[in-house]
């Protein structure tokens, strides 16, 4: 268990020293935001002392906090029985689950404004034919779908949806559901955009396409939800997701938390009239980062789809268009037209933008030199990398690393 001492200020003119158990788990991307938020809040307004175990979502009640004598409790927990559980202790809980009890006062992320969000980053890139894949009897799951399939309907659409189990249960072996979403995504229409339920589900697909030789995102496009930036950054093309504001669902919990205790310190019989009423706070996505999974717009022309795909494959070993027509035999004329009709670009631009895009990255995330940078991104000359550059972003890529490393 970790204790964490927090920095204290007076609490309506009494000095306090609250204890908080912290029941979030550590495990993954989204609690960690929420554990963030808890302790941005504490330390700006709280007087407590928070306590803290590594968990994962589904774990059961840790035998320390039964047995402290806690002024306060935050929960997130994947089953209603535990959250039921953690009320029935009758100190100030608050709940941060899918599925909180009648009694339980929750500040939940907005499931439904993630599904629009989606739908709308899909929309947007001129998507016809969309898919969802779905995490079978989950709440969340459910409402993204739900929500996701209407706005698609708002906008004349249809969407096709395949619900599974992610992880292995006894349902069916594990390369068998692997079996049904290929045959799943190898029959949906192209080009196509998929929301899957989380994160982990979006890896999968991406996964299964590289397998069936279909081209991210010119073909199957994918976004999550969750934005869990070390998996998407490592999901090949990095995973657009949509991002639940973790720290804001953090302190609002712990500012509500607070209240609770203050009135319980000067009303011991505040909390037990106040736990037969559910209060709810829902808290809206911060938004969709995109990355590469869905960074281009639906493609039609099957041919300029394979074209798109391997410049965003090989623009940074220095090819160039002449490259493409020796792969991918026509005439520049025709390469260019088909090119300008699907996506209102040439394909020389489309090589520009993916090499400036690879410097961006570079800039961000090392220190490299930028005649390095400029021949690990298959420009020429650094000279030219650079008036690129600035063509595009309207800086130098000196000033751009700046900035970067400023906001970061």
């Amino acid at each position: 268990m970790i204790l964490c001492f927090c920095d204290t200020n007076v609490t309506l003119g009494v000095w306090r020293l609250y204890r908080v158990a912290l029941l979030i788990e550590t495990s993954k991307a989204f609690g960690r935001g929420l554990l963030s938020g808890v302790g941005r809040y504490a330390r700006l307004h709280g007087q407590w002392s928070t306590f803290v175990d590594e968990r994962g979502l589904a774990d059961p009640i840790p035998d320390w906090v039964e047995s402290g004598d806690f002024d306060g409790i935050i929960v997130r927990a994947s089953r209603r029985e535990t959250l039921e559980h953690v009320i029935g202790f009758g100190i100030p809980t608050i709940c941060l689950g899918e599925e909180n009890p009648a009694s339980a006062t929750s500040v939940m992320n907005d499931d439904v404004r993630c599904a629009e969000l989606a739908a709308e980053h899909l929309l947007e890139r001129g998507f016809a034919n969309f898919g969802y894949l779905g995490h079978r009897g989950f709440v969340w799951s459910d409402v993204r779908r739900d929500h996701f399939q209407q706005a698609l309907t708002r906008a004349g659409r249809d969407c096709d949806v395949l619900e599974a189990s992610i992880e292995t249960t006894r349902e069916a072996p594990w390369y068998q559901r692997r079996q049904r979403l290929a045959a799943w995504i190898k029959d949906l229409p192209k080009p196509v955009g998929i929301l899957a339920c989380y994160d982990a589900a979006a890896r999968t697909i991406l996964d299964v396409c590289r397998d069936l030789n279909l081209l991210v995102p010119e073909q199957v496009a994918v976004i999550g939800v969750d934005n869990d930036e070390i998996l998407c950054d490592l999901c090949d093309p990095p995973l657009t997701s949509v991002a639940p504001d973790t720290v804001a669902i953090g302190m609002k919990a712990a500012e509500l938390l607070n209240q609770h205790m203050n009135h319980q310190h000067l009303d011991p019989g505040f909390v037990r009239s106040s736990l037969r009423q559910k209060q709810s706070l829902i808290v809206g996505p911060a938004g969709v980062v995109t990355r590469g999974s869905t960074d281009t717009n639906a493609i039609d022309d099957s041919l300029v789809a394979a074209v798109a795909g391997y410049i965003r494959r090989h623009a940074s070993d220095g090819i160039d268009v002449s490259d493409l027509l020796s792969r991918f035999p026509m005439s520049r004329r025709t390469l260019e037209r088909r090119f300008s009709k699907s996506l209102n670009q040439s394909p020389l631009d489309l090589i520009r933008r993916v090499r400036i895009n690879h410097v961006k990255t570079l800039l961000q995330e090392t220190d490299l030199k930028l005649d390095s940078i400029s021949q690990m991104t298959g420009f020429s000359y650094t000279a030219y990398m650079v008036s690129c550059f600035k063509d595009v972003e309207g800086m130098t890529p000196g000033q751009y690393r700046k900035v970067a490393k400023r906001l970061s």
